[in-house]
């Protein structure tokens, strides 16, 4: 995911969050499902960093809710791809997921939160 669409999805989300969300009060957790190690552990610091300047920017609250993040190491590994996601989605119950920057790994992860959200 390039710099500026992942730029303008998080403005999406955040337009989204502060009409549909003011009512709410807890916490909104945010789980990053970013590459740490390997060959893109740079660009996943730099979309994380990224992400949460932008909601430093925003007083630290996106919709009125404070945030709370998660994070998980994709390893750019698709094979493990199911198992993060569903650390974050059971686990963390987080409400949204930011990653990840591999394909294969993005395509997995989209197969287990559409499996995860049916349950």
């Amino acid at each position: 995911m390039s710099i500026i669409k992942f730029a303008l999805s998080a403005a999406a989300l955040a337009a989204l969050l502060s009409t549909a969300a003011q009512a709410q009060q807890a916490p909104l957790k945010v789980g990053f499902m970013l590459p740490a190690t390997g060959t893109f552990a740079a660009l996943g610091d730099a979309i994380e960093k990224g992400f949460k300047l932008y909601v430093d920017e925003q007083g630290g609250k996106l919709g009125g809710r404070e945030i709370r993040y998660f994070k998980v190491d994709d390893e750019s590994d698709p094979a493990k791809a199911t198992d993060n996601v569903n650390k974050l989605i059971k686990r963390d119950q987080v409400d949204v997921v930011v990653g990840t920057v591999h394909s294969g790994v993005a395509l997995a992860m989209a197969r287990a939160a559409r499996k995860a959200r049916r349950c």
